[in-house]
C-alpha cells in the first residue's frame, strides 16, 4: 500500500504533529503538510522550484493585483463581472 494512503502511517503523523504541542492543528494544513511529505525528491523539487520563480516574479514586479486577475477571466469566460 501507497503511504500516503495508509490510516495508519497518517495518524501516526498526525499523533506526531499533536505531540509537538502548539495547540490545535487544522486539517487543511495538516493534510497539506502528509500530502508534500508524500511526495517524490523530484516533486518536491518541483514544487520548490515553482514557489522560488513565483517569488523572483513578485520581486521583479511581475505580478498582476487580484482584482485585475478576476476582471481578465471573467471576461474571458463571458461570466458577468
Amino acid at each position: 500500500m501507497e503511504r500516503i494512503n495508509d490510516s495508519m502511517a497518517f495518524r501516526d503523523f498526525l499523533d506526531a504533529r499533536l505531540a509537538e504541542g502548539g495547540g490545535p492543528v487544522r486539517l487543511d494544513e495538516v493534510l497539506k503538510l502528509w500530502e508534500y511529505e508524500n511526495l517524490t525528491e523530484e516533486e518536491r523539487s518541483e514544487v520548490l522550484a515553482s514557489i522560488r520563480q513565483g517569488l523572483a516574479d513578485a520581486d521583479a514586479g511581475r505580478v498582476r493585483s487580484i482584482e485585475e486577475f478576476d476582471r481578465d477571466f471573467r471576461a474571458r469566460r463571458g461570466h458577468p463581472g
